[in-house]
């Protein structure tokens, strides 16, 4: 009979899930915002001939927004590819060790790219600052720290969830 992943896991499990939830309603408000940059732009632009100072600084930060938006999401939908080509030859009884290895590394990488995204949020002082309205880089990497941290809780918790489960299926691994 199949074990049944502990109830504080499911718990941690929902409160990622919202915590994307609430990123991804953030990185949809930013794609709204972004159409409406772009379309205000090409209107001052062509219809009006009249180019907007700094359009690009308001596009460039909105589009940091989506991205982060978009990794947090995609982390925890299942939508970054993968291809698992050990288990279509080797089976479960190799992939439930090269998985846990594989998430291990991996949450190893996101939590020092949030480490770094947050710790060395601007090289130089000029760096952090966007080329015409002077817009501040700092909460914009603060942002992107956020979100690969909770890439990388999630990681963390589908490798818990994986050693629990590491004698039969993993609920992390999509089916056949």
């Amino acid at each position: 009979m199949p074990r049944q992943t502990p109830s504080a896991l499911l718990w941690v499990d929902r409160q990622l899930g919202r915590l994307s939830g609430l990123v991804a309603i953030l990185g949809a408000l930013a794609v709204l915002g972004l159409m409406f940059v772009t379309l205000t732009a090409v209107l001052w632009r062509y219809a009006l001939n009249d180019p907007i100072f700094g359009i690009s600084d308001i596009s460039t930060m909105t589009l940091i927004v989506v991205a982060g938006a978009s990794v947090c999401y995609g982390a925890r939908h299942g939508a970054h590819v993968s291809v698992n080509v050990i288990g279509m030859v080797a089976g479960r009884r190799l992939t439930r060790f090269t998985d846990a290895l594989m998430r291990l590394m991996a949450f190893g990488i996101l939590a020092l790219a949030s480490y770094a995204l947050a710790d060395k949020a601007c090289g130089a002082e000029r760096a952090c600052l966007t080329n015409n309205m002077s817009i501040v880089h700092r909460p914009f990497y603060y942002f992107l720290s956020a979100t690969m941290g909770l890439f990388a809780l999630n990681v963390l918790l589908q490798l818990v969830v994986g050693l629990y489960h590491l004698d039969g299926d993993d609920p992390n691994e999509i089916a056949d």
